[in-house]
């Protein structure tokens, strides 16, 4: 197949224009941002971000074996002796573009191109959104070969690179859309351009960039707006943004959820374990509690049916899976933790307590709560609410960690309810440890700046039976 970092690609984002030896120049293979990962023979983008500016490591890349390298064109006029010289010492060309980042983009839109016998799923929403992804990926697998984003490369600088690492062996790819802000999902539907679609939900996440839920609906609905007559847009049959979220669609409109699903009879909880789904045609048991999970799982499995799956389809994909790292993974050991620590806002949060409160346990429950970031001018009200939310919360006690998470304590001991506060992590952890005991379970829920999975490995080791 052509090959998406060929020379004419390479030189069509660079207007012709490029830098080094072509004679001896090897086109590259694969695609790297990271320096550190960068392999011989690959292509190096270097980006301009918050903290750090990518030019700052072309020598890394280029010392690890980089054969191509865009650059931004301000800064390699600002450069050139410096650029001479690596062209002197390593086999590579540079190619100027005016913008690194939506050069790249451009580049994964191309390559997107090549693949026109690809079905092609794209998922977004607020929560539920990767786990939906590895859910519906698992049961397509077993009905061909299948992409998926590789780890969490679902934003605008994530998708090109999942794109551009793509196969036409596939038969399937199912896309993960992240959105932080404004325009984003015009840059990723660009890329991606699913003919198939679900949004998961809709809800507070990144509400500080994005500014009001119905933004954040009306961002997210763009995953359906290059659909044409033969597509298919799913959406939660309850989501109050319903209407406003297939307005003007040119596709089908297709719901997921319980009253959506009459083939499903009942849901037996097994706790910990999991819960069951009674189909007229099978049970499948899936491992994941809680009911946030539950409607994941109907959502993708009414995704995958309108695709062609069949019930031992379903059943074999969702039977298979295990939960993603910090979302929902339950990891048993002297106390056994609730590790759902990747990201947080206050629908993700009290879903995950709601779910918690359902669980019964040998000891008793514990909440520790992160900071829920990116919420902006939210965050005070937002946390407060919460505290005022988790009053009725079936737990022992709850821990409060994080600058943000004071406002969130404030108002919780006001219900009367034992809390704990403070913001220095060894003093959490001490205090935890100081306070569980064998056959207790905990909940960690917050952001994942908070890193709540440190506390992971000592609590199930048994470290809570330490002396204080």
């Amino acid at each position: 197949m052509t090959k998406p970092f060929s020379i004419d690609k390479l030189l069509k984002l660079s207007e012709g224009f490029f830098m080094g030896d072509r004679d001896s120049w090897r086109e590259p293979a694969g695609i790297f941002i990271d320096s550190r990962d960068v392999t011989p023979g690959s292509l190096f983008v270097p980006l301009k971000g918050e903290r750090t500016d990518g030019h700052l490591h072309i020598k890394s890349a280029l010392e690890a074996g980089a054969s191509a390298v865009l650059v931004e064109k301000l800064w390699a006029e600002g450069h050139t002796v410096t650029l001479q010289e690596w062209i002197g010492q390593y086999n590579v060309l540079f190619f100027p573009v005016h913008d690194t980042l939506k050069h790249l983009q451009m580049l994964a839109a191309s390559y997107r191109d090549l693949f026109k016998d690809l079905k092609v799923i794209g998922i977004t929403g607020s929560n539920g959104k990767t786990t939906t992804k590895e859910m519906v990926a698992a049961i397509l697998e077993t009905m061909g070969s299948t992409y998926k984003n590789p780890g969490n490369l679902n934003s605008e600088i994530g998708l090109p690179l999942t794109v551009l690492r793509m196969d036409k062996i596939y038969e399937y790819a199912v896309l993960e859309m992240g959105i932080n802000h404004i325009g984003e999902m015009d840059i990723l539907v660009d890329i991606a351009r699913p003919d198939t679609a679900l949004i998961t939900n809709i809800g507070t996440a990144h509400i500080g960039y994005m500014g009001s839920k119905r933004r954040i609906a009306e961002e997210k609905r763009k995953i359906f707006s290059l659909m044409d007559s033969t597509g298919r847009a799913f959406v939660y049959e309850n989501e109050a943004f319903r209407d406003l979220l297939v307005e003007n669609l040119k596709g089908e409109v297709c719901l997921f959820g319980e009253k959506s699903f009459p083939e499903l009879k009942e849901v037996v909880d097994h706790g910990l374990e999991g819960q069951e789904m009674v189909f007229s045609d099978c049970t499948v048991f899936l491992s994941l509690p809680g009911s946030h999970n539950l409607n994941n799982a109907l959502a993708a499995a009414a995704l995958c049916r309108s695709l062609g799956a069949d019930w031992k389809n379903i059943k074999e994909g969702l039977e298979g899976l295990s939960a993603v790292f910090g979302r929902s993974e339950i990891l048993k050991g002297e106390v056994s933790v609730v590790q759902d620590c990747y990201n947080a806002n206050p629908d993700s949060v009290m879903a995950a307590v709601a779910m918690f409160s359902d669980l019964s346990a040998q000891g008793r429950k514990f909440l520790v709560l992160g900071d829920m970031l990116e919420l902006g001018e939210e965050s005070h009200g937002a946390h407060s609410r919460l505290g005022a939310s988790l009053a009725g919360a079936d737990v022992e006690l709850v821990f409060f960690y994080g600058s943000e998470m004071k406002a969130a304590a404030d108002e919780y001991r006001l219900s009367g309810r034992n809390v704990f506060y403070t913001d220095d992590y060894s003093v959490l952890e001490a205090e935890i440890l100081r306070t569980v005991q064998p056959g207790d379970l905990v909940l960690l829920k917050g952001s994942r700046g908070m890193e709540l999975e440190r506390l992971t490995a000592p609590l199930i080791k048994g470290m809570s039976k330490n002396p204080s």
